[in-house]
């Protein structure tokens, strides 16, 4: 079975509409995926103007029309959090078997309903609704462990040559930065990798 390491963040609506098919390619037996968390914007970058240009541009152009093809709910969020403790509780997750579920309730609440994931509040509820302990979940977001190993995934994914999410990274090395890389490569298609 062909094996992929894909990189996401939960505060990336790329990433959001695209784990639909990797998840689809999952579950029909096409693909063995590694779920990897990439922050997209670590300290100290900065965040996004939740009601700047850039957002408002992106969203308008690209994001609301795929996920119109796609049959994608997704509304642009009222906030623009650090990633950082949803992703160390989402490692957590994956420990326990049940990632997806807590992934889905951490996008849903962040692209859907319009919360702050990074809120301990948000990733007490998104456990509970993915079936997992939530003082487990928020433990886990704030563990400094936790933290060193998103740390070192980042690393190890920027010196393979990932430079943004959603990413896709085969076996042979190659990479595929945005959407639509499971499919390029299932396709026999080439690859395109973030450059800059």
């Amino acid at each position: 079975m062909t094996r992929v390491r894909f990189y996401y963040d939960v505060v990336c609506p790329y990433s959001y509409m695209e784990s639909h098919v990797m998840e689809a390619a999952e579950d029909a037996g096409t693909v063995e995926i590694e779920w990897l968390p990439f922050e997209l914007r670590p300290a100290p970058r900065p965040l996004l103007e939740v009601r700047g240009d850039h957002l408002r541009v992106d969203w308008t152009r690209h994001v609301y029309r795929r996920a119109l093809e796609r049959g994608i709910e997704i509304h642009l969020p009222r906030y623009q959090p650090r990633s950082t403790l949803p992703l160390c509780a989402c490692l957590w997750a994956g420990e326990q078997g049940r990632l997806r579920e807590f992934k889905h309730a951490l996008y849903e609440a962040f692209f859907c309903e319009g919360e702050d994931i990074a809120t301990d509040a948000e990733i007490a509820r998104a456990a509970l609704r993915a079936g997992l302990n939530p003082d487990g979940a928020i433990a886990a977001a704030y563990s400094p462990e936790r933290g060193a190993q998103l740390q070192a995934i980042r690393r190890e994914a920027e010196t393979a040559g990932v430079r943004g999410v959603p990413s896709l990274l085969t076996e042979s090395g190659e990479h595929h930065w945005g959407m639509g890389g499971l499919e390029r490569m299932l396709a026999g298609e080439p690859l395109v990798p973030r450059t800059t």
